[in-house]
């Protein structure tokens, strides 16, 4: 079938279907939500777990050890990891990548509930599958001259509903140092004297404060609620409530106790800006669009009007969406400028205004068009969707510049416009076509990737694929039927011919060279393939690009035991520091809390630091990241404090994959001194591998006060070891049995004694037990007392007891950084019994490499049966997929030159150059095989006569599609550092592809065809 006449005959459906791509895609463009990444499918669930103060021992076997049995026995389970401290444990059950996670869910669900009778009935339990959405968009605090309990109260009751009504808003965390409560401080003379403890405190204000339903009642034709209540109203009806009656007179509260507003023990301290700060996170619902929830709740922070006092102070910590904004406006950039440079080489080539614009028409309408497709399709506007476009750039006028080129040179012949549309369209139809899908069917094999890298790439490929085939579509059917709409045989110029003249004459001499020197042009062929193998051997290896975020976290640990107040001492010394850096715009630390699910102690923390625009400072993030960790080294004021910095959207990554860590040793045995010991052997010679920084081994535990209560003595005053411990923790930590209700809150009622007494260390001993008969012993009497350091967390991987030993990369790649933790792991001889594995980032990287060397080897299968398809032959798809790999030396090079690690983009961009690099041999081979076939030319002359007549075309698609990426490739703005090596793997390749596709290809045809004959 003839397409131009087709399409001529239906010029108007044509056009009209063309209005309609364009208007649906325009329409989309503004609807699609915007995102950082694409909706990445997690395979993980998290098991969080509170048993009270269980040691860590008997949690992991009381608690932690069914609940992972429990759950390795899941459908679809490959890992189960798990981290045992005292009273608290996490279980991270990893799937497989091709699971339903909310399917996984419940069946994790199911499990846990199933052996929920196992664990101690107190155990709070939470099962919750990890996403983005688990981590914040947005971080606010809130500061001012305030009481901090005013602080919390104004985030937590006024902001958050607030911002809690914004459509796309999922949860939102308030945390604060101060929170309220009513503070109800017992005299421990007084409450002795009348034979009273704390629990029977507690328990006379629970049964108090009730209001109860005792029946119904009708009157006057009206039935009544008949309620009994004795509900506290005010801190005074606390104060005079009844706790004892003694004969004829009552005791009240106040008689025996202080009660007044207070503030809870602090289990976590929050700054902002080094400032008491209450914080508020914000994550948003999975599917939301960042940027309109961004401008939403922005919106409502600025008009607050009288909601919070004029004293205080609401400012942005963290803007996920500023960086989705920069990044995407920079990939919009890159697109504009790939395009007008790849319009600007048609202008070069051809010299004519009206056949460069219809080439470059198919620009605009692929990519509006494929905006439209991406919304059919569920996509979003992303880093890795507009990526795809911005690679495509350079792609998508390919398939106009061949057609209106060979449209061109048939009016230089010339043909009538609608004539030289026909011939010229008709000519190049079978080629065209095979080239693009050339390209296409690398991306098939794509579906083969897993985890991260394949949600990455498949959304990247997406919207790649759609644009190439929406432009091979206009390349076929609108770029003809404008060229003999608007050209005319004066469209042609001479100034066209004799700038392109003089690259023809010396490419012919070139070739004819190249034919006379076969056996020298193979064996350069030879060096060049021994000189790839050595840049292979230099070359670095890396997991996902690093970008600059604007922003990172600063995770540390004081030393096991530091109180919270000592933590908070030691670290307001890095506060200092970072907001002496001028890079830094604001932050905010938490100490006892962190960013996600996780359980946390109270030396541990974060603080969370964002930066100035990229404009306004001179060092990137890394390298204020750097130089902090460096001061805070040099100046940490004990030992045994550790620093770990990461940027937020890695740790985010990281975390939810289960390798936060790029460098992970994991020790493996059954007696965990003896893992321990082996650790301490592999410290410090592992901290000396040069660009190994943030190293972490096994924390050691708290240190305890045990109370080892003999159950004989307490039995004989009628207590049990149960009641002891409840009275003692009543008086350490108070105890809270009911809550004094108000109009939108509850505020708990806690029962305690004086600081003076529940904290000094030297009245514990004498710690007054009330029995049951009233009487009045000390602790000491009743148990033994003794300090002990507490035990270590304990860590298991798929039921096996194990110790980890975590590092981060400083100014080196990871794959030479593991091969020297590799080298000290050779040269250490470990006990009997000790194994060990190398997990973190390294362990994905390893894992996405396998599955892309895999997804390549069928790529170029793939372009392969294409290639038969296309030629009906073997010798001519051999001959033109020999390019692929001698196009990798030049990738190696352009890797090698540019200090770029072999990460997952840049094998991406090998991959994608698997597809490009063969369109030039498949134009070049197909003219051959017509003069071959059709005109009966020499081998020789048909090669040199077609190389001349498509040494234009081939030039042209390769400096469009190598200048379409070079604003990719040079990573300029926010987020363009993850398609940069992309860009410059496909930039390499392609570039010396081109000489060889025009020098050596005709060589190795002749050394085919010789063979053959």
């Amino acid at each position: 079938m003839n397409v131009v006449r087709f399409c001529r005959e239906n010029r108007y459906a044509v056009y009209l279907v063309t209005g309609f791509l364009v208007a649906a895609g325009l329409w989309a463009m503004f609807v699609l939500p915007s995102n950082i990444y694409p909706e990445l499918n997690f395979p993980r669930i998290a098991i969080l777990i509170h048993a009270g103060d269980l040691a860590p021992e008997a949690m992991l076997l009381t608690v932690t050890r069914p609940l992972e049995e429990a759950a390795s026995t899941v459908l679809g389970v490959r890992r189960v990891r798990s981290r045992t401290i005292r009273g608290a444990a996490e279980i991270s059950v990893l799937f497989k990548p091709d699971m339903d996670m909310q399917y996984a869910l419940q069946l994790v669900q199911g499990r846990v509930g199933e052996v929920r009778g196992l664990v101690p009935p107190d155990t709070d339990i939470l099962v919750s599958r990890l996403t983005p959405s688990v981590f914040p968009v947005l971080s606010l605090i809130l500061n001012g001259d305030v009481p901090g309990t005013d602080l919390r109260d104004k985030a937590f009751y006024v902001l958050r509903p607030l911002f809690s009504r914004v459509p796309g808003v999922g949860q939102i965390e308030v945390q604060s140092s101060d929170t309220r409560e009513v503070s109800v401080i017992v005299d421990p003379q007084r409450l002795l004297a009348h034979h009273l403890s704390l629990v029977d405190i507690a328990d006379r204000l629970r049964a108090v404060n009730q209001v109860q339903s005792v029946g119904r009642l009708q009157k006057d034709y009206q039935q009544y609620l008949v309620l009994t209540t004795s509900q506290f109203q005010d801190i005074e009806q606390v104060r005079n409530a009844v706790v004892a009656v003694e004969g004829s007179s009552v005791v009240r509260l106040r008689d025996i106790a202080e009660v007044r507003d207070g503030i809870a023990d602090h289990a976590i301290l929050v700054t902002g800006n080094g400032q008491p700060a209450a914080l508020l996170n914000i994550s948003r619902q999975i599917g939301g669009n960042i940027l309109q929830l961004a401008a939403d709740v922005k919106g409502i922070a600025a008009h607050l009007g009288s909601a919070i006092p004029e004293t205080l102070h609401l400012s942005l910590v963290y803007d996920l969406a500023e960086f989705v904004e920069s990044s995407i406006a920079n990939v919009r950039d890159a697109i504009l400028i790939g395009a007008f440079l790849a319009v600007l080489i048609l202008f070069v080539f051809l010299r004519e205004g009206r056949t460069t614009v219809i080439a470059a028409t198919s620009l605009p309408l692929s990519v509006i068009g494929t905006f439209f497709f991406l919304y059919l399709a569920g996509g979003t506007l992303n880093l890795m969707t507009l990526g795809g476009l911005a690679i495509a750039i350079g792609l998508i006028i390919d398939d106009a510049v061949v057609v209106i080129e060979n449209i061109y040179r048939h009016l230089g012949l010339g043909e009538q416009p609608t004539k030289a549309a026909e011939n010229g369209t008709r000519e190049l139809l079978g080629p065209v076509i095979g080239s693009t899908a050339t390209t296409l069917v690398v991306f098939l094999p794509l579906g083969l990737l897993s985890g991260v890298v394949g949600e990455f790439f498949r959304a990247l490929c997406l919207t790649l694929g759609i644009s190439v085939l929406l432009s091979l579509i206009f390349a076929v059917t609108l770029i003809p039927l404008l060229s003999e709409r608007f050209l005319t045989g004066r469209a042609h110029r001479a100034s066209a011919e004799s700038f392109i003249e003089p690259v023809l004459r010396g490419y012919e001499r070139m070739v004819r060279w190249a034919l006379r020197k076969r056996l020298l042009v193979a064996g350069a062929t030879v060096v060049l393939v021994a000189l790839g193998v050595f840049l292979y051997t230099r070359l670095g290896t890396g997991f996902l690009p690093e970008f600059d975020e604007g922003g990172f976290v600063l995770d540390y640990w004081t030393p096991p035991g530091t109180s919270l107040a000592e933590t908070d001492r030691i670290v307001r010394g890095f506060e200092e520091r970072i907001a002496k850096t001028p890079e830094v715009a604001s932050f905010s630390r938490r100490t006892g809390a962190e960013m996600g699910m996780f359980v946390t102690e109270q030396n541990r923390g974060d603080i969370l630091i964002k930066m100035k625009p990229r404009s306004q400072r001179r060092r990137d993030t890394e390298e204020v990241m750097n130089d902090l960790r460096a001061q805070i080294e040099q100046n940490s004021p004990q030992k045994g404090i550790i620093v770990e910095f990461v940027q937020i959207l890695q740790d985010m990554i990281g975390d939810l994959e289960g390798s936060p860590e790029p460098v992970e040793v994991k020790l493996f045995g059954d007696n965990m001194p003896v893992l321990e010991q082996v650790a301490n052997d592999l410290g410090p010679r592992l901290e000396k591998i040069p660009g190994l920084v943030d190293y972490k081994a096994l924390q050691k535990g708290n240190p305890e006060i045990v109370f080892q209560v003999d159950p004989a003595r307490a039995g004989r005053v009628g207590l049990t070891t149960d009641q002891v411990s409840q009275q003692v923790s009543a008086g350490l930590l108070g105890i809270t049995e009911t809550s004094l209700r108000q109009s939108d809150r509850t505020i708990d009622i806690r029962v305690r004694f004086p600081d003076s007494l529940r904290f000094n260390y030297g009245l514990i001993r004498q710690f007054p037990i009330v029995t049951p008969a009233k009487a009045i012993v000390p602790l000491e009497s009743l148990a033994e007392v003794g300090q002990v350091r507490g035990a270590s967390q304990l860590s298991r991987e798929n039921q096996r007891l194990m110790l980890a030993l975590t590092a981060r990369l400083e100014n080196r790649d990871l794959g030479s950084v593991i091969g020297d933790v590799q080298q000290v792991l050779r040269e250490t001889r470990l006990p009997t019994g000790v194994t060990y594995e190398i997990g973190g980032q390294y362990e994905s990287q390893q894992s996405s490499f396998r599955e892309l060397l895999s997804v390549l080897g069928l790529a170029m299968a793939a372009v392969f049966t294409v290639l038969v398809v296309q030629f009906r032959g073997f010798r001519p798809a051999i001959i033109i997929l020999t390019v692929a790999p001698l196009s990798l030396v030049g990738v190696f090079a352009m890797l090698e030159l540019t200090g770029t690690p072999l990460n997952v983009s840049s094998f991406m961009g090998i991959i994608l150059m698997i597809g490009l690099v063969v369109k030039n041999g498949i134009i070049l081979f197909e003219y051959v095989q017509r003069l071959l076939e059709r005109e009966r030319l020499p081998l020789i002359e048909a090669l040199v006569r077609a190389g001349r007549i498509r040494v234009r075309p081939i030039l042209m698609t390769t400096l469009a599609t190598l200048f379409g990426l070079l604003p990719l490739a040079l990573g300029l703005g926010s987020g363009s550092e993850i398609q940069k090596p992309l860009a410059l793997a496909v930039i390499g390749g392609l570039f010396l592809s081109t000489f060889i596709t025009l020098l050596v290809m005709p060589v190795l045809y002749t050394f085919l065809e010789a063979r053959a004959s």
